[in-house]
């Protein structure tokens, strides 16, 4: 049982819900933790919580984690994030702990197997490599959803924290990045919602209402499931084709929270360059669904 850590900012795109379930149920996976970031990080730690509760994995530790980028740069607020998920205020969380504390110690006791998915932005991860070396030590590997590694467009989880992307990608950690190269090229569909809204324990019921208010705020009848292919790539590997190279993150000017890419076929970062879109849209719902 690989033991992976979840790092996300669960609650505003649907995407992060979508992965966490696919973690929790992932054979040979063991889910340890949930470490919440940006924003109202309790607020995202009882929205995981309550998720937990309804796949009846209670023993996952849920970590309320750093609310405020290192860059510090405003945090973007959808507004309805948890809306539809019933009794969030009286979840507790035990707030002792610090996301930090909490990724270096995992790290120094799984050392050299823990894996993190890290779909968010990246102060959390950056955090943890500046408080211990055991981190970087402890780590195997580092997946990501972040980036736009061929496409000339910023996106979200680098944009909300250009500093701690640079503190990740310049950690020299092993990590495989999953970029919008990759990801808008998947969709979830109305089809995919009736097969996920029939999961029993209220969870279909509440990824359905999470996906379709992520479909009324965006104006739109499907989604991109970002975060679940970053997921599919550390479960599926064999749906992707990856390419090494060195990644930059541009810090102003046209270049501001642009992934920029050097160094090909050598660099030290793994980056998602292609993928069976279709077969990966059809595992993405079989995983969750199973």
């Amino acid at each position: 049982m690989r033991p992976v850590i979840l790092d996300t900012d669960i609650g505003s795109d649907v995407d992060d819900i979508l992965a966490l379930v696919m973690l929790a149920k992932a054979p040979g996976l063991k889910l340890l933790g949930i470490t919440t970031v940006y924003g109202d990080t309790l607020h995202r730690a009882r929205i995981a919580k309550a998720t937990c509760q309804m796949l009846k994995r209670p023993e996952i530790e849920i970590v309320a984690g750093i609310s405020k980028p290192i860059s510090g740069r405003q945090v973007y607020w959808a507004g309805h994030e948890g809306e539809g998920i019933p009794n969030l205020e009286t979840i507790s969380i035990d707030t002792s702990l610090k996301a930090e504390e909490y990724l270096a110690g995992q790290a120094e006791q799984f050392s050299v197997e823990l894996v993190v998915l890290a779909i968010e932005p990246l102060t959390n991860i950056a955090k943890a490599i500046q408080f211990s070396g055991e981190f970087k030590r402890g780590l195997k590997h580092l997946y990501l959803m972040g980036g736009a590694f061929w496409l000339d467009r910023p996106e979200h989880n680098i944009r909300c924290d250009v500093e701690a992307a640079r503190i990740v990608f310049e950690s020299g950690i092993p990590m495989t990045a999953i970029g919008l190269d990759l990801t808008l090229r998947v969709w979830i569909t109305e089809k995919d919602v009736q097969q996920i809204s029939a999961l029993p324990n209220k969870l279909g019921v509440t990824l359905e209402h999470q996906i379709r208010s992520w479909w009324a705020f965006r104006d739109m009848d499907k989604n991109n499931p970002h975060d679940p292919l970053a997921a599919l790539a550390m479960l599926q590997p064999e749906l992707f084709r990856f390419e090494q190279a060195d990644v930059r993150v541009g810090d102003q000017g046209t270049e501001f929270a642009k992934t920029l890419v050097s160094n090909p076929g050598k660099g030290a970062v793994r980056l998602g360059s292609d993928v069976f879109a279709l077969t990966a849209q059809k595992e993405i719902v079989r995983q969750i669904i199973s």
